[in-house]
């Protein structure tokens, strides 16, 4: 899609303090940055959205268009992200030179020496929830005197009850949503491989609860074999049998509970980083599609103009475009892996478990030598018939799930290797009409040379270790 330049109805747009101002779902802002946060390239959009010009804005601090509406706490959780090395997403308000502001979906990435943001108008149903939910906390930053930490932490605790169990949901929604209103809005197709991973964001989700489910019945299963042991010492001698069949249930359950901590809690939980690692892969996926467009558009021809830095531009976001895959790529791999894990897992659980229905069966045939201990232990030993079942069950569908899971992974990577293959022939396609002096209009970069005059400094767009740049 051709990125649009300054317009005559954006030209002659009311420059009124506190007005929207006007920006295209065909235009996307660019900007780079070195790792204080210095501006070092952008396009035009940025200029024209942000109101500086090319002076002013190359060589400055990001945070000349921070809006003061803006929570903290966001960017606490952004920079989070970024410093970890991760891509980060979020919707912020900026505020031009004249006072008036505008909405963006920023999704910014790690680079060489610094940082590299694409910002699209976002458009979904999502960012007006969000718009209000920063209101919100930005009015309890300000009367509770909230630190940057605790508002992170509000934050984050809203998005949990709007029904994000973490960031890197909200992220990969808010990214993959955006992208999805942007496509249908510009009358393009949605993007195949992002389709793919957002059905299988669900798939991931459905086990996740059944893992949780699984976990449930086996606490609820933890004190059964305890009861039978207290009841077989009440009607002793005749419960002798079956308390030994009971402690023998014990510890047999105990082993397979432990098995299944190892990969259900904590860092070993297959679910969890089954799921980081697709929605990871979901987020890089749309950043690289973002980042071959502008790549695409800074190679756009235009004769009169130097090119030299613009090629060299260029190379910067193709190369970004180039790693996400890459990285993509990494991320469902891993994910693959981890689905086969959960397969084997899983399968061994259900092994032990028919372990454990002998040992049921033989407490079950037990109990009927006496007609009161079968009455005694009755309702027990129901219980565990029935919580039994339904662990057979969940297992059952924890394993169909990952390998739905896997089975999708694998659909994924083939549509990847398709897609990639066009892009490529597209890509050379374009570099051969464009030629060799291919520049994109609108592009800018330089040297830190102007931000002494605007009394801005990197130093001044520092606070607690994090550049503010990204976001904004």
């Amino acid at each position: 899609m051709t990125q649009v330049s300054q317009t005559n109805s954006y030209a002659n747009a009311p420059r009124d303090a506190g007005q929207e101002v006007p920006f295209d779902l065909r235009e996307l802002i660019y900007s780079r940055t070195d790792d204080r946060g210095v501006i070092q390239a952008a396009n035009d959009v940025f200029g024209r959205l942000a109101g500086y010009s090319f002076r002013e804005f190359i060589g400055a601090p990001h945070k000349l268009i921070r809006h003061a509406d803006m929570p903290k706490g966001f960017f606490h959780i952004f920079w989070q992200y970024l410093k970890a090395g991760e891509p980060a997403v979020g919707y912020v308000k900026n505020r031009s030179k004249d006072g008036r502001y505008y909405w963006v979906l920023a999704a910014a990435i790690p680079c060489d020496g610094g940082y590299f943001s694409v910002r699209m108008k976002p458009n979904s149903n999502l960012f007006h929830t969000i718009r209000a939910e920063y209101a919100n906390l930005r009015r309890r930053e300000e009367k509770e005197d909230l630190s940057a930490e605790a508002s992170a932490e509000i934050l984050l605790e809203r998005l949990n009850e709007l029904g994000f169990y973490s960031y890197p949901e909200f992220m990969s929604q808010a990214l993959q949503e955006e992208s999805a209103a942007r496509d249908a809005g510009l009358g393009r197709p949605a993007d195949k491989v992002a389709a793919h991973l957002t059905g299988l964001v669900t798939a991931l989700t459905d086990a996740l609860k059944e893992q949780t489910r699984l976990v449930g019945l086996f606490d609820s299963l933890k004190l059964l074999p305890v009861n039978m042991r207290l009841i077989a010492a009440r009607l002793e001698p005749q419960g002798g049998p079956i308390s030994q069949i009971s402690m023998n249930y014990k510890t047999s359950f105990d082993n397979i509970s432990e098995r299944l901590t190892k990969f259900v809690t904590g860092e070993a939980n297959i679910c969890g980083r089954m799921d980081t690692a697709v929605r990871r892969g979901l987020i890089l996926t749309n950043c690289a599609r973002l980042h071959l467009e502008m790549s695409s558009h800074i190679r756009r021809p235009e004769s009169g103009t130097e090119g030299s830095e613009r090629r060299k531009e260029h190379l910067i976001v193709e190369k970004l475009g180039s790693d996400s895959q890459k990285r993509v790529q990494a991320s469902l791999a891993d994910a693959a892996n981890l689905a086969a894990s959960l397969i084997a897992a899983a399968f061994e659980i259900r092994r032990l478990v028919l372990g454990l229905d002998t040992i049921r069966i033989l407490g079950r045939v037990e109990s009927r030598r006496d007609h009161v201990f079968e009455a005694a232990c009755s309702a027990t030993l129901d219980q565990i018939d029935s919580v039994q079942a339904e662990i057979s069950e969940s297992l059952q569908s924890l394993s169909n799930l990952a390998v739905q899971i896997q089975t999708s992974l694998s659909m994924i990577n083939a549509t990847r290797a398709k897609a990639e293959s066009a892009q490529a022939a597209q890509a050379a396609a374009e570099a051969e009409a464009a030629g060799d002096d291919g520049i994109e209009h609108g592009f800018m970069s330089g040297d830190p040379s102007d931000a002494a005059d605007m009394g801005l400094s990197a130093e001044n767009d520092i606070s607690d270790g994090a550049p503010r740049y990204a976001a904004e």
